[in-house]
């Protein structure tokens, strides 16, 4: 190589490259660097170009591939353009590595708009110009291996947008709790208002008194038991419940907030509103029997007998009557044509029945003979002092020469002509303790006092 300076120091053999003397051609001159500067060289571009860049134009003795370590370096011949050739004053296009195919040429290194920036091109020594100096090289990798990356600019936004994230959701889920909180105040200020008014708002008496089950079942107790005679008290809902099933709306008394003790009615509904009301003076002092009752605790709907004279004048009324029915009872007794069971027998002797069905049953068997099975109350919780409302009849009677369906017809039809004062308020077939089907006669609540001497209210 003519253009070489013969004054020069020879460069020391790399570790790896071919000895002196090989049949291979001599390697062109690398400048001396240590082998950390080249291993940061290959770093720096092969993380730029992803290796998909080629390499740069090098000048003759500017550097020399480095030998992967385990293997053979194998010397590439110096691809030098002729001397006489002027360069060009920009960087020349690349030659293309052995393994890749060429890429195109780049322009000389001006400022671009593009957001992925160019690598600075090295600039293009002249062949003679000798080793690239170490801090030139320095200067070149700092400039090329350090590119700006395009993530770097957004993460510190990243972070950023994290955290607003995260106070919205707090913020979100701070609003929440606070709906919430409002919203479970409003409720219980509002429900604790309206159990305190009374029953005058449905919604209150649904909210602080008895179950749905209870008031529904009730008022279906009421509006097929109690006369429609009889004027009845009641909480808004538990009125608005039996009109719903019939009850005459002009025997309805709705009780309210202003209400006093309804001693005009014959009976009340005690629900929690009524109770509410009156407190325990409706049990002690104004309406102290039990016709029946539903539900149990926050739930419990009682129908009650109001005593219009007070506790004590209506105990006075009940001893009467219960000594008048023993005398009726003990009469019906010695009539030929009516057979019943000993506790049947026993029942009326003591004066437990219902005057009036002494008296409905005193008329039939002067028309047909007739089979008592029992007697009883359909009144769930009913207290015992009040008399017994009905009576259960066999349908197949020997005696009446009649078959069961034509005796049973006979016997309705007989009773319902009977005098309204006695008149039973329901028949209907149900089936006896022994198995065979039974007519049960029933007459309406509550039971009126005084039947057999001077007539007179509960």
């Amino acid at each position: 190589m003519a253009d070489e300076d013969p004054g020069r120091e020879l460069p020391q053999r790399v570790r790896g490259e071919a000895r002196p003397g090989s049949s291979a051609p001599a390697p062109s001159p690398s400048p001396m660097l240590s082998e950390e500067l080249r291993q940061r060289m290959r770093a720096a571009v092969t993380a730029e170009r992803s290796g998909a860049v080629t390499r740069q134009d090098e000048a003759p003795g500017s550097k020399t591939a480095s030998p992967k370590p385990g293997r053979s370096a194998r010397p590439k011949t110096s691809r030098r353009k002729p001397p006489a050739t002027p360069q060009p004053s920009t960087a020349p296009e690349p030659p293309a590595a052995p393994e890749h195919p060429p890429a195109p040429s780049k322009p000389p290194a001006t400022p671009q708009s593009s957001a992925t920036p160019e690598p600075p091109v090295r600039p293009v020594r002249a062949a003679n110009a000798g080793p690239i100096p170490e801090d030139e090289i320095t200067q070149w990798i700092g400039t090329t291996a350090k590119p700006p990356s395009p993530a770097k600019p957004q993460s510190p936004v990243r972070p950023r947008a994290a955290g607003r994230s995260r106070s919205r959701r707090a913020a979100r889920f701070a609003a929440v709790v606070l709906v919430i909180g409002v919203l479970a105040v409003a409720a219980v200020s509002y429900f604790g208002r309206s159990s305190a008014t009374g029953p005058s708002s449905p919604t209150s008496a649904t909210a602080a008194g008895p179950t749905a089950k209870a008031r529904a079942a009730a008022a279906s107790w009421v509006a097929h038991q109690v006369s429609r005679g009889v004027q009845v008290s009641c909480d808004r809902v538990m009125c608005a419940a039996l009109r719903a099933r019939g009850f005459p709306s002009g025997q309805l008394l709705v009780l309210g907030s202003a209400s006093e003790v309804p001693t005009s009615s014959a009976v009340v509904v005690e629900t929690p509103a009524v109770l509410s009301l009156f407190g325990s003076s409706l049990a002690t002092a104004f309406a102290p029997a039990v016709l029946a009752s539903f539900g149990s605790g926050p739930s419990l709907v009682t129908v009650r007998v109001i005593a219009r004279g007070g506790t004590a004048a209506y105990r006075t009324l009940l001893d009467k009557d219960l000594r008048q029915r023993k005398i009726a009872g003990a009469a019906l007794l010695g009539d030929s044509l009516i057979s019943l069971p000993a506790l049947a027998e026993n029942q009326l002797s003591a004066g437990l029945v219902d005057s009036r069905l002494v008296l409905a049953l005193a008329d039939l068997a002067g028309h047909e003979p007739i089979t008592i099975v029992q007697f009883g109350t359909d009144g769930p919780g009913a207290s015992v002092e009040l008399p017994l409302r009905f009576v259960d009849l066999a349908e197949n009677v020997k005696a009446a020469h009649l078959g069961r369906a034509a005796y049973v017809k006979v016997v309705r039809d007989f009773l319902a002509q009977v005098k309204v004062s006695y008149r039973p308020v329901s028949m209907t077939t149900v089936g006896l303790p022994d198995g065979d089907p039974g007519l049960r006669v029933t007459v309406s609540a509550p039971s009126p006092l005084g039947v057999f001497g001077t007539p007179s209210g509960p």
